[in-house]
């Protein structure tokens, strides 16, 4: 069962203020964290009690009406959400979608201590191999600045070093082809499991036609406090997943890999993360080097 999260931040729609069409709303019971406000509630829906999630946008970053389209389309490909119906609070757009009971492989791997590691992240990697090699004609998937390389603009304290990786990262850049359907956020967050079975992908704003090595990398990106994908065996039993039925590029995952870690190590440096950002660095440097 997932845990209850309490409230972390204040949200730019109030619920309450709703004029639902197909719910009828009863009480919030978890925030889960996400870039958009995102809230576990409680209500009725076609008179049976329900829980649903309900997600309302943050700020121009948001795709509501692309996750919608990809999640109609998904319903018989993949376990996703089902869409209950959508809207606007405001000027800010929302949707309700049902709730999808499954753990976060974050609280497997802590209260689980004979889970076999490797086995989930083997699946984990076979799963986003599955949804590159569906034959979908979708639009482009919508790109984030972390998709490409920093800009030096965007911050004031660069290091000699950090302008190295940047001018390595400009000059080494690869041709990148916009011929696979990827999901675009696919990390261990959005993925719900039961039993090494999975049993939710969530979170399909970004999907589309896509950068498949960039799809890889930002599922292999160790984040802060995460407690797997940071051995060398992770990333292969996830690698090997993937390669059992799909293929990638080597030079271009580890171009990608290096552009998001240092993406990473440059949103965390303020906050002093010692170890997280000395282990990116290490990383960083050895796949320069490699």
């Amino acid at each position: 069962m997932a845990k209850i999260q309490e409230k972390w931040r204040e949200s730019l729609t109030d619920i309450n203020d709703v004029n639902f069409k197909n719910i009828k709303f009863e009480k919030i019971i978890s925030y889960p964290p996400a870039g958009n406000d995102v809230f576990e509630c409680i209500g009725t829906y076609k008179n049976q009690k329900i829980n649903f999630i309900f997600k309302s946008e943050r700020g121009k970053f948001a795709n509501f009406s692309n996750e919608v389209d990809v999640l109609n389309a998904m319903n018989d490909k993949f376990p996703v959400p089902t869409v209950l119906e959508s809207g606007k609070i405001n000027e800010y757009t929302y949707i309700v979608l049902s709730k999808i009971e499954g753990e976060k492989l974050s609280d497997i791997f802590k209260e689980d201590l004979k889970a076999d590691q490797n086995k989930y992240l083997y699946l984990y990697g076979k799963a986003l191999a599955q949804i590159h090699k569906l034959d979908i004609d979708w639009k482009t998937a919508k790109m984030r600045p972390i998709n490409d390389y920093p800009k030096t603009d965007c911050y004031s304290d660069l290091n000699d070093w950090e302008l190295e990786v940047i001018d390595y990262l400009k000059e080494t850049k690869p041709m990148i082809n916009y011929n696979t359907f990827i999901h675009g956020d696919f990390h261990y967050g959005n993925i719900l499991w039961d039993n090494y079975e999975i049993t939710g992908i969530l979170d399909w704003e970004y999907a589309g036609k896509g950068f498949k090595e960039q799809d890889i990398a930002w599922a292999l990106i160790l984040r802060p406090g995460q407690q797997f994908m940071n051995k060398k065996e992770h990333l292969e039993s996830f690698l090997k997943g993937y390669k059992s039925i799909g293929n990638y590029d080597e030079n271009k995952l580890k171009w990608c890999l290096i552009n998001g870690m240092m993406h990473f190590y440059l949103m965390n440096k303020k906050q002093n993360k010692k170890d997280y950002l000395n282990y990116l660095k290490e990383i960083i440097k050895k796949l320069i080097n490699y």
